[in-house]
């Protein structure tokens, strides 16, 4: 029996988990965000709801990526 492989839309709609950290250079604040699961996909911006947008947006084109290259795509427990 073949098993059904995974859509982009069921990945999107896991329970990722993230890391946020605040940084200042040259006295401007900004924030990181990394996507625990999923090493390299990390976004900075000045608020956290611009960030969240930005990682959300990375997190769909890795994913899609893992997809198109058939990489086995590490979940969130």
């Amino acid at each position: 029996m073949a098993t059904k492989k995974k859509s982009l839309n069921y990945y999107l709609h896991l329970n990722w988990s993230y890391t946020i950290e605040q940084e200042t250079d040259n006295r401007k604040s900004y924030f990181i965000i990394r996507v625990n699961e999923l090493p390299g996909v990390c976004t900075d911006a000045e608020t956290v709801e611009e960030g969240m947008e930005s990682i959300n947006e990375a997190l769909k084109a890795a994913i899609k990526l893992y997809l198109i290259q058939g990489d086995p795509i590490p979940e969130p427990n």
